[in-house]
Order: structure tokens, then C-alpha cells, then sequence
């Protein structure tokens, strides 16, 4: 089982969503938890190309498609960000070190 926690930007941008998008996402925490690399039904998850830890959750609905990006670091989950599809890419690579490096929980908390 792994350990769940959020950096600095996912702590400021989960309250910013829509409730309902908010509560989905609560849902899906605890599968995330017990597998952070596999979709289940609260969960459909995928890899984040070019990096070997960073992943995303997806929470698909019509009109829209909001995700929760995180970094498995060991034991852990962290959360980097949350966002609409339109706009959480662009801040996550504000975040994301270099393609291809690992992103690890310190490397979470220094880029805010």
C-alpha cells in the first residue's frame, strides 16, 4: 500500500475544482493508494510520457476532462497538481524537472 500526499500546487489547485470533480477525485484516492499504476473503476489512470514516475488521473466527463497529476517516489504518491486538461499541462511543466529525469517528493516541494 502506498502512501498518499500532496505537494505545495495540488494542495492550492484541488480546492479550485468544481465540487463534484472534487468529490470524484476523493473517491479515487484510495484505489490510488493501493495501486497507483492500475485504473479502477474510481480511477483511470496512464503514464505521463517521457518521464518513468509521473502519472496521470483522469476524471472524464461530458463537457470536459479533469486530471491529478502525480509522481510515485518509492512508497509514495505525491499529487503535483490538479487542473483542467486545457490548462494543467501547462503548469506542470513549470514544475517537472527535465524530460526523463525522476520527479521525487523533494524535487515536488522545491518547485512551487
Amino acid at each position: 500500500m502506498s502512501r498518499l500526499t500532496f505537494g505545495p500546487r495540488a494542495v492550492q489547485s484541488l480546492p479550485l475544482l468544481p465540487r463534484r470533480v472534487q468529490l470524484c477525485f476523493n473517491r479515487a484516492f484510495e484505489d490510488i493508494e493501493k495501486n497507483p499504476r492500475s485504473p479502477t473503476p474510481n480511477a483511470n489512470v496512464h503514464a505521463l510520457e517521457g518521464y518513468s514516475n509521473v502519472w496521470t488521473l483522469r476524471y472524464l466527463e461530458r463537457g470536459g476532462g479533469w486530471r491529478g497529476i502525480y509522481a510515485i517516489d518509492g512508497q509514495e504518491v505525491v499529487f503535483v497538481v490538479f487542473g483542467h486538461r486545457k490548462s494543467v499541462y501547462a503548469q506542470l511543466h513549470a514544475l517537472l524537472p527535465p524530460e526523463g529525469e525522476y520527479l521525487s517528493r523533494t524535487s515536488v516541494e522545491r518547485r512551487r
